[in-house]
């Protein structure tokens, strides 16, 4: 039997924590919860969570602050960055220091539960996932709003499955929208559906 995943909540508002809290664990997560910066510290060095959902603004460490001090603590320890005062200069100083994403508040809760999924999944996954499980990140990736990496995890299941009707449609629509777009090109002349 596969051990439970361990979730940190760390926000200073009590309202948040809870129903977060709430969410993760009827989806069969272990979590604890932290109000403060030192608090979701002391949690990370008993525990090691899989994913540590952390406020950017928190009393005692800021949010950043805290990210630093996970990566080094816990390296295999995802950090999620969620803010109600996000800006792009701190998403993208979050990036730096290794965070796994950024949520800016409000946010649908069911997003959290979804993000959570896609994270131990793509850490469960192994080298040369195959299509399947591609689609399935890219699913979970577009419930989630996150175009970009839905995306991203089409046209890595794309170059896995050649020969599935699936991918033929998307290398011809993208044919059809840039006919010199030459990954699509060059997979149809490679499945053998374009000369």
């Amino acid at each position: 039997m596969q051990e439970q995943a361990h979730i940190l909540v760390a926000d200073d508002e009590r309202n948040i924590r809870t129903n977060l809290a709430a969410l993760l664990e009827s989806a069969g997560y272990v979590v604890d919860v932290a109000r403060d910066g030192e608090e979701a510290l002391d949690i990370c060095k008993q525990r090691r969570p899989d994913i540590a959902f952390v406020d950017l603004h928190m009393p005692k460490l800021p949010g950043l602050e805290v990210l630093a001090q996970i990566r080094a603590l816990s390296p295999k320890t995802a950090v999620v960055i969620i803010t109600a005062y996000g800006s792009a200069a701190s998403a993208v100083e979050a990036m730096k220091l290794g965070a796994v994403d950024f949520l800016e508040k409000p946010f649908e809760p069911k997003i959290i539960g979804i993000l959570a999924e896609e994270i131990l999944f793509r850490r469960a996954m192994q080298p040369g996932a195959s299509f399947d499980d591609l689609m399935h990140l890219a699913d979970l990736a577009r419930e989630r709003n996150a175009v970009l990496e839905a995306r991203g995890y089409l046209k890595a299941a794309m170059t896995r499955a050649l020969d599935r009707p699936q991918a033929i449609r998307y290398y011809y629509m993208a044919v059809t929208a840039r006919s010199d777009y030459a990954p699509a090109v060059e997979a149809l002349k490679r499945s053998g559906k374009l000369h």
